[in-house]
C-alpha cells in the first residue's frame, strides 16, 4: 500500500492542476475600461477621391505608465478604401498604427507613458494616399516592402466612386491579470507532480514476466515523457501571460515552434530514450514491401487523414458552438508564421522524432507481448498526445496505420515519410496558399462578384480549390483501398506463439494503471484545451 501512495498522490494532483492552469493563464482580461466608443459614418469616393481625410478623434488622459490593451475594430463594404487607427501623444507623435480594410474584435498590448492621447481612424482611397499616409505613419520602413505592399492591394482596382458605411469601435483597458500566487501554486504543483513519478520511476525496479507488468513499465515511462513536455510548455506559457506580450504575430509563432522543438525534440525525446533503456526491446525483423507495396499506405494516409479532421472537425464544434465556438489554435499558429521555422518543424522534425518516439521506442518494448497490443497503445497514446479533438481522431487513426506499417516492415523510415508527407501538406501547400488568399483578400470575401472582379484574389482561391479537389480525389482512393485491405485480411497480423489476443491486449491495456497515468496526463491536456472556452475565458 505505502508504495502505491505516489501514484495515488499523482493521480489525484494531474487534473486539478490542467484546471488551476487554465486559470492561471484564462484570467488575464482586458481589465478595468478606460475608454469604450462605438461611431459609425459615411464617407464618399468620387474620382478615386474620399471626401474627408480623418474620422473622428478620441481623446484619453493616462495617470500611470504602463501596459494597456487597445481594442478596436472597423467595417466597411469592400472594394472600399484603406483605413488606419493611430494613436499620437500629446507631441502629435505617432505610438501605435494599424492598417487593413477590416479589422474584427483584435486585442494589442502596447506601452503607454502618463500623459494625453489622440485615438484617430484615417483613410486611404488610392495608391498617392496610401503612400502620403505610409510618410506620417511609418507603416512600411523600407520602398521595397511598400511597394510590394501596393502590388498586392491594387489601389486602381478598387471602385472609382461610390459612398460607404463604416462603424468603428475602440477601447482602451488596464489589463488583469491572475494574481502571482495562483501561478506559483502552478509551479509548485508541476513540481511535485515530477517528484511524486521519479519516486515511481526509483521503486520501479522489477523485471517484468508478463504482458501487464511491461506495458506498465513502457506507460510510466511515456507519463513522465509526455508530463515533462507539457509542463515545460506550460510554464513556459504562464511566464509569458505574466509579461503581457503582444508582439509581431510571426514573432509569437516563431516563439511557439521554438518551444515545441526544445521541448519535444530537445528534452522530450533524449528523455524517452534515456527512461526505456534499461527495458528490453524485440527486434522487429526487417521485411521489404518494394515502391509499389508502398503506394497503397499513402493513399489510406490521406484518406485517413481526411475522414478523422471531419469526424474532429464535428466533435470540436459540439463541444465549443454551445459556448460561443472556438478557432483552431494550430491553424492560428500555422498562418501567422513564416516558412522556413514552420517547415523545420512541423514538416521535418516532428514526423522524425514522434515516429521514433511512438512508433520505434514504443512498439519494440512492446510487441514482445503480442503487435496488437502494441499498435493498439501506439495509436491510442499518439492521438491522445496531441490534446484536443481536432487531431485526435485522424492522429489516432495514422497511428494505428504507421504502428501497422512498422510492425509488418521494421523500417521506422517508412513512417516518417508517411507522417511527413501529411505535416508537409498542411504546414507547406495549405498553409501556403491561406496565406497568400489572406495577402490579397483579408476579409476571405468567396463571392463570385468578388473574385471575378479581383483577379488577382481569384487565383490562390481556385488553387486552394483544384488542392483539396486533388486531397479528396486521393483520400477516397485511400478510403477504398483501405476497405479492400480490410476485406481481403490484408491488415491481418503473425501471431507467435504467447501473443495476447486481441481481447486479452484491450484488457491488458484497460487495467494497466500506469496506462491511466499517461492517459489522464493527456485529458488534462484536453480540459486545457477546451475549459477556456467553457468558462469563456477565449
Amino acid at each position: 500500500m505505502r508504495k502505491s501512495i505516489p501514484y495515488i498522490a499523482a493521480m489525484i494532483l494531474i487534473i486539478p492542476f490542467f484546471v488551476l492552469v487554465v486559470f492561471a493563464t484564462g484570467l488575464t482580461d482586458n481589465g478595468k475600461e478606460l475608454l469604450n466608443s462605438n461611431m459609425s459614418m459615411s464617407i464618399g469616393k468620387e474620382n478615386g477621391v474620399l471626401d474627408t481625410e480623418e474620422g473622428m478623434p478620441l481623446e484619453i488622459t493616462l495617470t500611470e505608465d504602463g501596459n494597456y490593451n487597445l481594442s478596436y475594430s472597423w467595417d466597411v463594404a469592400e472594394p472600399g478604401f484603406l483605413t488606419s487607427i493611430t494613436v499620437e501623444d500629446s507631441n502629435g507623435n505617432c505610438v501605435y498604427n494599424d492598417s487593413a480594410f477590416q479589422v474584427t474584435q483584435p486585442t494589442k498590448n502596447i506601452f503607454l507613458k502618463k500623459g494625453t492621447y489622440v485615438i484617430n481612424w484615417k483613410f486611404a482611397g488610392t495608391e498617392e494616399e496610401f503612400v502620403e499616409l505610409n510618410e506620417k505613419l511609418h507603416i512600411f520602413d523600407n520602398e521595397t516592402a511598400l511597394n510590394d505592399y501596393l502590388d498586392r492591394v491594387d489601389f486602381d482596382s478598387l471602385s472609382e466612386n461610390g459612398t460607404w458605411n463604416i462603424s468603428f469601435s475602440a477601447g482602451v483597458y488596464k489589463p488583469f491579470s491572475s494574481p502571482l500566487w495562483l501561478k506559483a501554486l502552478c509551479i509548485l504543483l508541476s513540481v511535485l507532480i515530477l517528484l511524486l513519478l521519479i519516486i515511481l520511476l526509483i521503486s520501479d525496479r522489477n523485471t517484468e514476466t508478463n504482458a501487464a507488468e511491461g506495458l506498465d513499465k513502457v506507460s510510466l515511462r511515456f507519463s513522465v515523457f509526455a508530463l515533462a513536455v507539457t509542463f515545460i510548455q506550460l510554464m513556459v506559457s504562464l511566464a509569458l501571460a505574466s509579461l503581457n506580450l503582444d508582439s509581431d504575430p510571426k514573432l509569437l509563432s516563431l516563439i511557439s515552434f521554438a518551444l515545441i522543438a526544445i521541448s519535444v525534440d530537445l528534452i522530450g525525446f533524449p528523455l524517452i530514450c534515456g527512461l526505456t533503456k534499461n527495458i528490453p526491446a524485440r527486434e522487429i525483423p526487417k521485411q521489404k514491401i518494394g515502391f509499389f507495396g508502398f503506394i497503397p499506405y499513402i493513399f489510406m494516409t490521406v484518406g485517413i487523414v481526411i475522414v478523422g479532421m471531419i469526424i474532429g472537425t464535428l466533435v470540436h464544434n459540439a463541444i465549443t458552438s454551445p459556448f460561443g465556438g472556438s478557432s483552431n489554435v494550430l491553424s492560428q499558429l500555422l498562418l501567422s508564421s513564416s516558412p522556413i521555422p514552420r517547415i523545420l518543424v512541423v514538416g521535418i522534425l516532428a514526423p522524425v522524432f514522434e515516429e521514433l518516439i511512438f512508433r520505434k521506442i514504443l512498439i519494440d518494448r512492446l510487441s514482445k507481448y503480442g503487435t496488437f497490443l502494441a499498435i493498439l497503445v501506439s495509436g491510442l497514446f499518439f492521438g491522445l498526445f496531441h490534446g484536443n479533438f481536432s487531431q485526435f481522431f485522424f492522429a489516432a487513426m495514422l497511428g494505428f496505420l504507421f504502428a501497422f506499417l512498422y510492425a509488418k516492415t521494421g523500417k521506422v523510415i517508412l513512417t516518417i515519410i508517411l507522417h511527413m508527407m501529411v505535416n508537409l501538406g498542411t504546414s507547406v501547400v495549405t498553409t501556403f496558399i491561406y496565406q497568400k488568399i489572406l495577402e490579397v483578400n483579408p476579409s476571405f470575401n468567396l463571392s463570385a462578384d468578388y473574385l471575378s472582379s479581383n483577379p488577382e484574389a481569384a487565383i490562390p482561391v481556385a488553387l486552394l480549390g483544384l488542392w483539396f479537389g486533388f486531397a479528396i480525389l486521393v483520400g477516397l482512393i485511400g478510403i477504398v483501398i483501405f476497405i479492400i485491405f480490410a476485406a481481403t485480411k490484408n491488415f491481418r497480423l503473425e501471431r507467435n506463439e504467447g501473443d495476447l489476443t486481441v481481447s486479452e491486449s484491450f484488457r491488458t491495456l484497460f487495467t494497466s494503471r500506469y496506462s491511466w497515468l499517461f492517459i489522464l496526463s493527456c485529458i488534462g491536456l484536453f480540459l486545457f484545451s477546451y475549459l477556456p472556452t467553457i468558462l469563456g475565458f477565449k
